[in-house]
């Protein structure tokens, strides 16, 4: 990636959940068009390293360009999350940090078509994104089954039960705790996701969801064309054999789906 980043000033910083924050950046008018963006691309982050001056972290947009939404990333702390550590522990209100434009290709052709998004944790933060834009800019009919440990742990769980009370013709949510339902894998989440086989499907996650999702997809006869995914990997694990394209610290390979996208933490 070859664009250069801004100094952004963080106006806001969201309580989400015990272990999540929403990040709200002020984006100045003169950078306004720069940073454009479509529901469900990410920002790169420039993390600070005493070794390297900074190393480069992906995270989704859960903010709506078609909504009042200012440009907002939802972070989760992970172990060992060298980004999420510093993001989560060192900036306030106030704090000034490096970020580059929009950018990525987890994100529908169309906001008028029928959507089925498969989510597990903190992968609800682009589904976000597109869910906001497609009921306020679109016409389809949108099903989200969103994994979580337990209830705590749901992000924007108040969110997604407004958005559903306001659009019920258009808008289904299904939770899946696994407190309650154990891990989420092929063989349960392909029950839910059985009335939706005919819509292009969304998933984010950890790669175990995502492997799972994706198996579930492919047994209810979901073309490859027709399944966007994006998942999380830790730094230096290489998901596929295959190179990742470019210097960009997303991986994104077309192999046997219409868009993989890897994010670090």
């Amino acid at each position: 990636m070859n664009q250069r980043s801004h100094a952004l000033r963080v106006a806001d910083v969201i309580v989400e959940t015990e272990d999540t924050r929403s990040l709200v950046f002020d984006v100045p008018d003169d950078l306004a068009e720069e940073f454009q963006y479509r529901p469900g691309q990410f920002l790169t982050v420039h993390i600070p390293d005493a070794e390297h001056g900074s190393v480069p972290r992906c995270y989704s947009l859960s903010s709506s360009p078609h909504t009042a939404d200012p440009l907002m990333v939802t972070v989760k702390r992970t172990p060992a999350g060298r980004g999420s550590d510093w993001l989560l522990g060192s900036v306030r209100v106030g704090s000034v940090v490096q970020v580059q434009p929009p950018a990525g290709r987890f994100t529908p052709a169309s906001l008028d078509g029928d959507f089925l998004f498969l989510a597990a944790g903190s992968g609800i933060t682009p589904v976000m994104s597109i869910i906001k834009s497609a009921l306020a800019a679109g016409s389809g009919r949108l099903t989200l089954i969103y994994a979580n440990r337990d209830e705590r742990s749901v992000i924007f769980g108040e969110q997604l039960a407004g958005l559903a009370a306001a659009h019920p013709d258009r808008f289904t949510v299904r939770h899946w705790l696994e407190s309650r339902q154990g891990l989420p894998d092929a063989a349960g989440l392909r029950v839910p996701a059985a009335p939706c086989r005919d819509r292009d499907a969304f998933v984010c996650g950890p790669e175990p969801f995502v492997a799972g999702a994706v198996d579930a997809l492919a047994a209810l006869g979901v073309p490859p064309e027709r399944m966007h995914l994006e998942q999380f990997r830790p730094p230096n694990r290489t998901a596929f054999p295959e190179p990742s394209t470019g210097g960009d610290p997303s991986a994104r390979t077309s192999r046997s789906v219409r868009s993989l996208q890897m994010m670090l933490p």
